[in-house]
C-alpha cells in the first residue's frame, strides 16, 4: 500500500476563461504598476531638473561673488602699492604695511564667510526639489 495521497485531475485543469482572466488581471496589474513607475519616474525628473536650475542659479551667483572679491582685494592692493609709493620713511612703510594687512585679512575673512553661507544656502534650496520627491515616494511606498 501507499501513503500517497491522489489529487484529482480536475484540480489541475485549466478553462480557457480561467487563464484568459488571469492573464488579463496580470495584464491590468503590470499596467497600474507601470503607470504608478512612470509617473513617479517623471515627478522625479522634475525635481531632478529643479534641482539643477537651482545649481545652476546659485553657481552664477557664487560666481559673480566671488568676482566681486577678486575685484576688491585688487582694489586694496592697488591702494596700498599708491599709497607705498608715497612713503617717506621705512618706518611709515611697515605701518603702512601693517594697516594694509589688517585691511586685507578683515576682507578676505568676510569674503569667505559671504561665500561659505552662499554655499551652504545653494546646497540647501538645491535638495529641496529632491527631498520633497523622496518623502512624495515614500509615502507612495508605505500606501501600497
Amino acid at each position: 500500500m501507499s501513503n500517497e495521497t491522489k489529487i484529482p485531475a480536475e484540480l489541475f485543469q485549466l478553462s480557457g476563461e480561467n487563464v484568459r482572466k488571469a492573464a488579463e488581471k496580470g495584464l491590468t496589474q503590470t499596467r497600474e504598476a507601470f503607470d504608478k513607475f512612470n509617473a513617479t519616474a517623471k515627478d522625479a525628473a522634475g525635481s531632478l531638473e529643479s534641482s539643477v536650475g537651482i545649481v545652476a542659479k546659485g553657481l552664477s551667483e557664487f560666481n559673480a561673488k566671488a568676482f566681486e572679491a577678486i575685484q576688491s582685494n585688487a582694489y586694496l592692493t592697488l591702494d596700498f602699492l599708491s599709497s607705498l609709493a608715497s612713503v617717506k620713511s621705512p618706518t611709515e612703510a611697515v605701518s603702512l604695511q601693517a594697516a594694509h594687512a589688517e585691511k586685507q585679512l578683515k576682507a578676505l575673512t568676510d569674503q569667505a564667510k559671504d561665500l561659505s553661507e552662499l554655499a551652504q544656502k545653494i546646497a540647501k534650496e538645491s535638495v529641496e526639489p529632491l527631498k520633497g520627491q523622496f518623502d512624495k515616494a515614500a509615502k507612495a511606498v508605505k500606501i501600497a
